[in-house]
């Protein structure tokens, strides 16, 4: 409980920029529906950290010229459905995204009414190979180098491997992820997991074993804390109203 309390309190730090979330559900007062909340569910089988582009809003004119315009980052937990702040402050119902969308990355959505966000994961391509090396060739005799060395010992990750130490690695605090600079790097990887695959008496079945032990770890702690974060919204909703009170009466019209 308190690697999940630090894990929850250290999200909050992740903020790429310090503009305001204020757009159309806190641009207008609230409203008055005829019926009563609802917390909706959030489905976790397909939950995922990942990292949120917010862009500009979509102008009112609604013209044809592309002006899609960086805002601010932020890390999210992703559904497919919806998108929740890691601080807990706030959730969006994803929406298609209508107005020129060749003018966005793929899998743009919208959220709260006007603003296209795109996700880091939906963006990167893992399309090679890269080789993770575990372990360099040592010497056979230390007193002797030349009459041979161990074979070099190394983790060929492919794109389901890159995705799971992508997701160890955004799990931690304070975590930037730059596609161009990291993904052939053993420093990302190092970071992702600790060093913790590197060991004399680690083999790559071994750290394999390893990187899906820490994964699936991570996802069910993700797991745990989105549940606790989603609830924590609905009571607010009830009692307090707010932005998430709004976004899901808006969504049950």
């Amino acid at each position: 409980m308190l690697l999940l309390t630090y894990l929850l309190f250290s999200f909050n730090t992740y903020i790429f920029g310090d503009l305001s979330l204020s757009y159309l559900n806190r641009q207008c007062g609230p409203k008055i529906y005829s019926e009563s909340f609802k917390c909706p569910e959030f489905n976790t089988d397909l939950i995922r950290i990942d990292v949120a582009t917010f862009y500009e809003p979509i102008p009112n004119e609604c013209s044809n010229e592309c002006s899609a315009i960086r805002s601010y980052e932020r890390k999210v937990i992703y559904n497919k459905d919806w998108i929740m702040l890691l601080d807990g402050t706030a959730a969006y119902k994803t929406n298609t995204l209508n107005y020129n969308p060749h003018c966005y990355p793929e899998e743009t959505f919208v959220v709260d009414g006007n603003v296209p966000v795109s996700l880091l994961k939906d963006r990167v391509n893992f399309t090679s190979e890269f080789e993770y090396i575990l372990k360099e060739g040592s010497p056979i005799f230390s007193f002797l180098p030349r009459l041979g060395r161990r074979k070099v010992q190394s983790m060929t990750i492919q794109e389901k491997e890159f995705f799971m130490f992508l997701t160890l690695y955004l799990m931690k605090n304070n975590t930037d992820y730059n596609h161009e600079l990291h993904h052939k790097t053993s420093e990302f990887y190092d970071a992702a997991t600790e060093n913790k695959l590197k060991s004399d008496e680690i083999d790559i079945s071994k750290a394999q074993e390893m990187l899906n032990e820490m994964y699936s770890d991570a996802i069910e702690m993700l797991v745990e804390s989105s549940e606790m974060q989603w609830n924590r919204l609905c009571d607010l909703a009830s009692t307090e109203k707010g932005q998430f009170y709004e976004e899901v009466m808006a969504w049950m019209q």
